[in-house]
């Protein structure tokens, strides 16, 4: 009898944790699938004390799939002195369009702002956000943020 019970236990137990195993995992596969996109991105750099008050950013935006792939949204080397000052992308308004041939989970953004001559350069992003459907997302670090709007993906 005892015999039968902790069989019916480790049945109940491992189904159990079956279940709990195909949860995590429809969760984790939770994403956005590829397609056209449609989106605009704003550099904020509120210590910026240059001539004009705009930043200079440098780096990478980009939209990643679950396994690491990424489509770049937006990129540009670090020119020291010569970075241009970009308060958004596009500059004059409106939105860009790229194609992502990828599921989308995340929105992330690497961006440094360029202050040569004046003081060390600021971080104005540095992470990631969950996808979870057209909106803002807003990366920030100590020396800012980057917020990217996602206007349609798909």
């Amino acid at each position: 009898m005892l015999h039968k019970t902790a069989g019916r236990l480790t049945v109940l137990a491992s189904t159990a944790l079956m279940l709990v195993g195909a949860v995590n995992v429809g969760a984790a596969q939770a994403q956005a699938p590829g397609g056209p996109i449609t989106y605009s991105i704003d550099f904020s750099n509120p210590r910026e004390s240059d001539d004009n008050n705009l930043p200079e950013p440098y780096g990478q935006v980009v939209v990643r799939a679950p396994w690491d792939q990424q489509t770049a949204l937006w990129e540009h080397p670090d020119r020291d002195i010569n970075t241009p000052t970009l308060p958004r992308y596009p500059l004059y308004g409106g939105a860009e369009h790229r194609f992502v041939p990828h599921p989308v989970a995340e929105v992330c953004a690497f961006v440094g702002e360029d202050d040569t001559g004046i003081n060390e350069d600021d971080v104005l992003a540095d992470g990631c956000l969950p996808y979870t459907g057209p909106g803002h997302y807003t990366i920030s670090a100590e020396g800012g943020s980057v917020t990217v709007t996602v206007y349609h993906l798909g």
